[in-house]
């Protein structure tokens, strides 16, 4: 029928639902306009629905509204998927004496006002997922957490999970069982509370501020709601192939000389490496947009040597302007008012590297025009990609880390809008400016990396998860990080390798790097005043081991490239929790220190020190070792040795992997693969190809081939022809094949 949003009312409240496809439906009890970002979905003009008074009937799901509006959502065998206890506005939560502990220990107010709470009942759901950066197990379950962006350092010495404010913010959660699986992803801006039965009975979301403006996703199973979060809050956008590569950061290298030393030795000793990153000391006075000349003596010059070895340069950029007359970049923001104000309606001055700074207002979008020209001189430079960080927004001079919550900012039509309202979307409209800019200025596809985000920035930017410790905690925790921000919509992401605060060694730095290989964003970064942690930094023993993974990550490159056009397609992601594709599997509910590298690929680090073994399960079906072909019948737990120089890697049979002959450099040599094919059921894969930089592929510039196995032979075909084609190798594992 016809779609249109259909509207209810009880006493004062109102309620409007929007039926964006038969498993999207918006429930809208607000009157305003939200800014946040997040939504990109239009309804569908026709949806295949039936409004039956106070029901609304569609092919997988019923919806009741029922007294007070709240929402009974059951499937159309009538099993309850969703049900609302309650929603409440303006309400209280008042400390009682079992918690009256924590409220004294960690200044927590004892009363709190929240302007919506709304509780679900938790009903048949075993587990929760989601929510983008969160420290922790990977099941939320039990759990309770708070979406405010924090520099985390900046409130806490170290990561851990009594900390519950990340760098990120998005309120969308899964819930599932072995059968079923739902999504809600709350549009917000406003700093928010989850509580999925840790105080509360029920899942209890509530918000400081805002209206209640939630989106109910319908799945069949688990991967149908994260496509489906996809499609509504946007996917990755396909990144440059040679940003895949392994990644090289530290706070800093300091002038030209180390920067260039840096790239020579990564050649000299046939370490592959694509990215070097510059910290903040290459500015001048740490002036954004600025490079100090002493340091960094003809700047273009090194870019240029630098990629004449094969090297890509990022540079970071924080939004604090130093407040300096003559310095262009303040004096712009200054006459064109382009700044956030305080209470006072003054410029608001906060303090962050350059000293007394002000900030961008980046919801307006002439402010954010103006911040991605600015990026025009460094590209000419030859700079490839921008970083992204303190966006939180991280502001020294206050108590709280942050600019105050009555400072405010300006929209497009002159309304205010306070930095209660506007915080946690800061780093997202940063992150858009940025790649939005870069567009403009380059025939390439632009790399923007972020530490803050919100529901959709991964539309415009790749997120690392913010300053990690060397520590093994960190090494281990990071993985269900990782794959919460996954099942968030986030793709590219990563973790510090290494770790960025305190000294790490040898050790730490061999397993975290074994990881890395399969980290979306493969950068090891580290602090200043610490040791360093490049490949070579703990002698020869570790360095031989770390080359030999970072060489394999490279043989990986293209099987990678094809994950993540198949993300920025469905919105899937590349890190992927067990239960991902074997939902059927309790066992796989909880486990966080094994996760799947696309479908095919099983991989079970080693997250703990000394430890030379351990347990690994394996789902259903038949396993092969990456590297012994050794086979392994799945549906169990296996005890696998694990030496400094090795990890667990799996690969699942019938499974088709893509390999790369070895480089030093994303583009060194021309493209001649291998194809590995997997005794064990038929299959069938298709691999895409393209230049790997420029947006050519959007109008067609692009290749397909389609790999099937049947019975004991394997064909490779030609689907589509309109980039250049490498030479194919095919490999058998298990029982031999015709080729």
């Amino acid at each position: 029928m016809i779609n249109k949003e259909l509207c209810y009312t009880f006493k004062d409240k109102q309620l409007k639902v929007t039926i964006y496809n038969e498993n999207i439906v918006r429930f809208n009890y607000g009157k305003k306009q939200s800014i946040t970002d997040a939504v990109e979905l239009i309804p569908l003009k026709e949806v295949n629905y039936v409004v039956n008074d106070n029901k609304i009937e569609l092919p997988n799901f019923i919806i009741e509204l029922q007294e007070d509006l709240k929402v009974k959502i059951t499937d159309i065998k009538g099993s309850i998927l969703l049900e609302d206890e309650f929603i409440k506005y303006n309400s209280k939560e008042v400390a009682d004496e079992r918690r009256e502990f924590d409220y004294e220990i960690i200044n927590k107010e004892k009363e709190k006002s929240y302007a919506i709470e709304v509780q679900k009942r938790h009903t048949w759901e075993k587990a929760f997922y989601g929510l983008g950066e969160k420290y922790g197990f990977i099941n939320m379950l039990g759990r309770q957490t708070e979406n405010w962006n924090t520099d985390v350092l900046g409130v806490s010495p170290v990561h851990t999970a009594v900390q519950k404010q990340y760098h990120t913010s998005i309120p969308f959660y899964i819930g599932m069982d072995e059968k079923r699986a739902y999504g809600i992803f709350y549009d917000t801006s406003y700093r928010n509370y989850l509580d999925f039965g840790m105080y509360q009975q029920g899942i209890n979301f509530r918000a400081d501020g805002g209206e209640l403006d939630y989106y109910f996703i319908y799945g069949n199973d688990v991967k149908e709601v994260v496509k489906e979060y996809g499609t509504l809050t946007g996917k990755v956008k396909l990144p440059r192939k040679d940003f895949l590569g392994y990644q090289q950061c530290r706070w800093s290298y300091m002038n030209k000389e180390e920067a260039l030393n840096l790239a020579r030795s990564f050649r000299e000793k046939s370490i592959p490496c694509d990215v070097v990153y510059l910290d903040i000391d290459y500015m001048k006075d740490y002036k954004v947009f600025t490079v100090d000349s002493d340091r960094f003596k003809e700047f273009k010059e090194m870019n240029q040597q630098l990629k004449e070895m094969g090297f890509k340069l990022v540079v970071i950029i924080d939004p604090g302007i130093k407040i300096e007359k003559g310095y262009n970049v303040y004096d712009e923001a200054i006459e064109n008012e382009y700044l956030i104000k305080g209470e006072n309606s003054e410029v608001y001055i906060g303090k962050v590297w350059p000293g007394d700074s002000v900030f961008p207002d980046f919801l307006r979008e002439k402010v954010r025009d103006w911040w991605g020209e600015l990026h025009k001189e460094l590209i000419n430079d030859g700079v490839s990609g921008i970083w992204n960080d303190m966006n939180e927004i991280a502001d020294m001079s206050t108590e709280t880390k942050t600019i105050p919550e009555t400072a405010y900012h300006l929209d497009d039509e002159q309304n205010k809008h306070t930095q209660k309202e506007m915080h946690n979307l800061y780093g997202h409209y940063e992150a858009k400016a940025t790649y939005e800019g870069l567009k403009k200025l380059q025939a390439t596809r632009p790399f923007v990396l972020t530490r803050a985000a919100s529901a959709g920035t991964q539309k415009y930017s790749a997120l690392w998860t913010g300053d990690n410790s060397s520590l093994w905690e960190h090494l281990e925790s990071s993985i269900p990080m990782l794959l919460n921000l996954g099942l968030s919509g986030y793709t590219y992401v990563g973790s510090d390798v290494g770790g960025f605060i305190g000294d790490g060694n040898g050790e730490l730095l061999t397993r975290w790097s074994q990881l890395g290989v399969f980290y979306p964003l493969f950068r090891n970064h580290s602090c200043i005043n610490t040791l360093h942690q490049e490949p070579w930094a703990f002698g020869d023993k570790y360095e031989k081991i770390v080359k030999k993974y970072i060489q394999m990550r490279y043989t990986l490159i293209d099987y990678i490239y094809n994950l993540f056009r198949l993300s920025s397609i469905t919105g899937e992601p590349i890190m992927r929790p067990l239960f991902y594709h074997y939902q059927n599997d309790e066992r796989t509910f909880n486990i966080n220190d094994q996760f799947l590298f696309g479908e095919d690929i099983l991989v079970a680090p080693i997250v703990r020190p000394k430890t030379n073994k351990r347990m690994v399960y394996l789902p259903e079906g038949k396993w092969y070792d990456y590297f012994t072909d050794e086979e392994y019948i799945g549906g169990n737990y296996i005890i696998k040795d694990a030496e400094i120089d090795q990890i667990p890697v799996f690969v699942k049979e019938g499974a088709i992997i893509l390999k790369n002959k070895p480089m030093q450099y994303i583009g060194e040599k021309q493209d001649n693969y291998e194809i590995h094919v997997y005794q064990g059921k038929d299959n069938s894969k298709q691999f895409y190809f393209d230049d790997g930089i420029s947006f050519e592929y959007e109008d067609g510039k692009y290749s397909e081939i389609e790999v099937k196995i049947d019975g004991k032979e394997v064909y490779v075909t030609k689907i589509k022809e309109d980039y250049r084609l490498g030479t194919f190798e095919v490999v058998v594992h298990g029982e031999k094949r015709k080729k």
